[in-house]
């Protein structure tokens, strides 16, 4: 029976999703399966079903599960492997059967695993409604931490990860979601749009008016989120992935400072951190940002026309006459006004007006307002 068991336990250990060494130890899945498999084969002897107390070990099964994070279809397909991994036994353990025996034996394994099973099963919904709140309010304290300042330990978060069923193992990267609506109902569509392509669960929190979502990395994740804001008017940053879900904490603080930048802009959209780390620098630095914005541009703040009429020469690659058809002016216009630009701030020509000094003051104005 040792031998049985052995088999059954590798046969789930290594293709079934959700029994792996991130939510359970090889000796706790053994330790279940044992003892089950034991009642079993005594159900086969005696011709009967389950006694109530051999049905303990399957209640306690499922509940171990439930709270471990693995998938209930996971945990059912367990059931079905363990009926035909014992009745392939009992074929090569004993004599061949006579069609009878062959039919007693088919009759007697599946009451008992249908038994079993939905003990299990019933075990695993109750353990779930009654850990759901408090498993939603742990991924909340979680979220908290990572989106904290605080220093983490990588090892301590996992642990934590664990807890609620997280595979920690493998890429993850945070997603923070602004929604025009109830933040709610967007965290709904972002999760909606997520969930099939996820294998594993994501963490789900808040920080101030910001949903964040750390979830593992998987193909046509940006694909996905894109789909959502074309149809909702949304933010949604999203942070570098990181190696374990134990250092996502970066990519929870690139996710939320990428969400913040495209908020500023006022442009709805996946706002990837790779795309606006120069914004986001100069947005976690206003102080430093402002020195630049008074040395770079000092002499011509007191005249707004300039200031506007500089951002938009630069931005038409300095064409006179886009800049001219895009503040609806004439162009001896622009050329006056490019030239009291030119002389106010030092500049040789309008060409020497691209510098990095300059670039980055038009930035910040744009990003933070006119101060």
């Amino acid at each position: 029976m040792n031998d049985l068991a052995q088999v059954l336990v590798t046969d789930v250990w290594r293709q079934l999703p959700g029994y792996d060494e991130d939510r359970m130890d090889l000796a706790d899945l053994a330790g279940a399966i044992t003892p089950n498999v034991r009642t079993m084969l005594l159900c086969v002897a005696e011709h009967r079903r389950p006694a109530p107390e051999e049905l303990t070990t399957a209640a306690e099964l499922g509940e171990r599960r439930a709270i471990q994070g693995v998938p209930i279809e996971a945990v059912v397909t367990s059931w079905h492997r363990a009926e035909r991994e014992v009745f392939s036994w009992l074929a090569t353990v004993a004599a061949p059967l006579t069609p009878d025996e062959h039919r007693q034996v088919t009759r007697d394994l599946a009451a008992a695993i249908d038994l079993m099973t939905t003990t299990s099963t019933e075990a695993y919904r109750r353990a779930r409604t009654e850990v759901a709140a408090h498993l939603e309010q742990m991924a909340t304290d979680l979220v908290s931490r990572l989106t904290g300042g605080e220093l983490l330990d990588p090892a301590v978060i996992e642990d934590r990860a664990k807890l609620i069923g997280v595979a920690v193992q493998g890429e993850h990267r945070a997603l923070a979601v602004r929604g025009s609506a109830l933040l709610p109902r967007a965290q709904r569509l972002v999760l909606d749009a997520l969930r099939p392509l996820l294998h594993s669960r994501t963490v789900v929190g808040t920080r101030d008016d910001v949903a964040v979502i750390v979830t593992p990395e998987v193909p046509g994740l940006i694909a996905a989120l894109t789909r959502v804001v074309r149809r909702e008017n949304m933010v949604i940053g999203v942070g570098l992935p990181r190696p374990r879900f134990g250092e996502v904490a970066g990519s929870c603080r690139e996710a939320m400072a990428a969400a913040e930048a495209g908020r500023r802009t006022g442009n709805a959209g996946v706002v990837e951190f790779a795309a606006v780390a120069a914004d986001v620098l100069l947005l976690e630095n206003p102080l430093d940002a402002g020195q630049v914005v008074r040395s770079a541009l000092g002499p011509i703040l007191a005249k707004p026309a300039l200031v506007d009429t500089l951002r938009v020469y630069l931005h038409n690659g300095l064409s006179t006459r886009a800049t001219a058809v895009a503040l609806r002016l004439h162009e001896n216009t622009v050329t006056y006004r490019l030239r009291q630009i030119t002389e106010a701030l030092d500049a040789d020509a309008p060409a020497a007006l691209v510098r990095a000094d300059i670039l980055m003051a038009l930035r910040f104005r744009e990003l933070d307002g006119p101060r």
